[in-house]
């Protein structure tokens, strides 16, 4: 397991330039859950520096809204390292009361907890939303396809080659779908409106607030 000094060098390497984030991650991630396994000491400051580096996502286009991105996990570390130098070594030194010890370790097991429920609920977050934006897609193709055939009179074959290119026109393919919704299968107007109109503008905007977040950080 770390010493103090092992983790400070860590964090430091990677506040410093020396490692990249992805593998300042693996091996923080990995040197802390062998220090929880070991039941070995773990510095106050890497404990609460732990929650946001197991919550960083590499990938921005596969980050949720929870999920830390680069400038959040670099924050984090040099607050860390700061913590680091002032923080008092916690040793295995028999003279450490074993009741603050043992506060130590339950501490860092229930944040470790934390952080994988929430990492794991907004990965399933995030499969709920790219499933519902799947349906959400077929429902605007077959909905277009309807349109284009009802107002036509065109076969089902070229009513479909015609209902796809609509589809995946931004707007257009929202608009043609909401009355093939409405018209061709008798959906309430509310309903037409909620799945083609109101379920993409919300994404649209989420996605814009993200990318205006990253392009400030």
């Amino acid at each position: 397991p770390m010493t103090p000094l092992e983790w400070r060098a860590l964090v430091d390497a990677y506040v410093g330039g020396r490692l990249s984030a992805d593998t300042f991650k693996r091996r923080f991630v990995e040197a802390f859950e062998e220090a929880i396994a070991a039941r070995s000491s773990v510095p106050r400051a890497v404990q609460e520096l732990y929650f946001t580096v197991d919550a960083y996502g590499g990938d921005p286009m596969g980050r949720g809204h929870d999920v830390a991105d680069d400038a959040a996990m670099a924050e984090a570390a040099r607050r860390a390292l700061g913590q680091l130098a002032a923080e008092p070594a916690l040793t295995n030194d028999p003279r450490v009361d074993e009741e603050d010890r043992a506060d130590v370790y339950r501490t860092a097991e229930a944040r470790a907890r934390r952080a994988a429920f929430t990492i794991g609920a907004v990965g399933a977050a995030g499969c709920a939303l790219a499933f519902a934006w799947l349906v959400i897609v077929a429902l605007q193709f077959f909905a277009a396809s309807a349109q284009v055939q009802s107002v036509t009179s065109w076969g089902p074959g070229s009513s479909a080659v015609v209902g796809f290119i609509v589809a995946v026109i931004p707007v257009l393919g929202s608009v043609t779908a909401f009355f093939g919704a409405k018209d061709v299968w008798q959906w309430h107007w509310a309903l037409a409106a909620l799945v083609f109109f109101a379920f993409p503008a919300a994404t649209y905007v989420s996605g814009w607030r993200q990318w205006v977040r990253r392009g400030r950080a």
